[in-house]
């Protein structure tokens, strides 16, 4: 099957078996044993969810986790370089598979990414440019048409029992925008360029010190 069939086509266990073929790192941990945690928490998003650079235990699904002392089952479901589309993809490729799902945290990618294929391969990098698709689309979309774009899988995502988004700037600074179509319950993500250098490793992606502060606040928002 192409990247494109077996990214939208396939179940939740199919998709665990190509996910480091397609996307070239391998998947976080999970624990399926939903039923022996106090509370099941499903983790969405990009490479700031998924760890890029970091070890799996520094990550804050992983930070949430140990704050818990084991009680909740932090699930990371991060891919690097991933968009609100692909984000909303594996979202019912989860919530299908998994029976005991207490709340979902969605952490929002840069919204003029957009899940891209040529001839049915999956791109994480635009072919002719050589970087990230958002140097792409940001070239010929600007932001307020993006977000509306993306309004129907942020409703999707939202629709869960309970839904916390991380996002930056763009959530708090539009928050009327986003409340108008129920999409609330907005957290604080600190944009990572904006902190010193010692929160961040050399490609600029955040440390495990980052991690670790961010995670403090999410655990406690969570509770």
């Amino acid at each position: 099957m192409s990247d494109y069939e077996n990214i939208v086509l396939t179940n939740f266990e199919e998709y665990l078996e190509i996910y480091e073929s397609i996307f070239r790192y391998p998947p976080r941990p999970l624990n399926l044993d939903t039923e022996n945690y106090k509370k099941n928490i499903a983790f969405f998003g990009c490479s700031l969810t998924y760890g890029e650079g970091v070890k799996n235990e520094d990550t804050y699904p992983s930070q949430v986790q140990k704050l818990s002392n084991d009680e909740f089952n932090c699930l990371n479901f991060g891919v690097p370089g991933g968009s609100l589309d692909l984000v909303q993809i594996i979202f019912h490729k989860v919530i299908e598979h998994l029976e005991f799902i207490d709340c979902v945290v969605v952490q929002w990618p840069n919204f003029y990414r957009r899940m891209y294929f040529e001839e049915g391969t999956y791109m994480g990098w635009h072919p002719m440019s050589g970087g990230y698709l958002t140097d792409s689309f940001s070239g010929v979309s600007d932001l307020q048409y993006c977000i509306v774009r993306n309004l129907p899988n942020l409703r999707i995502l939202n629709s869960f029992k309970k839904t916390f988004n991380l996002s930056p700037k763009i959530g708090h600074e539009q928050k009327h925008l986003f409340d108008l179509y129920n999409i609330n319950n907005i957290l604080k993500f600190p944009f990572f360029h904006d902190t010193e250098d010692r929160f961040r490793i050399e490609d600029g992606h955040p440390n495990e010190l980052w991690y670790k502060e961010y995670a403090k606040y999410l655990f406690e928002q969570i509770l």
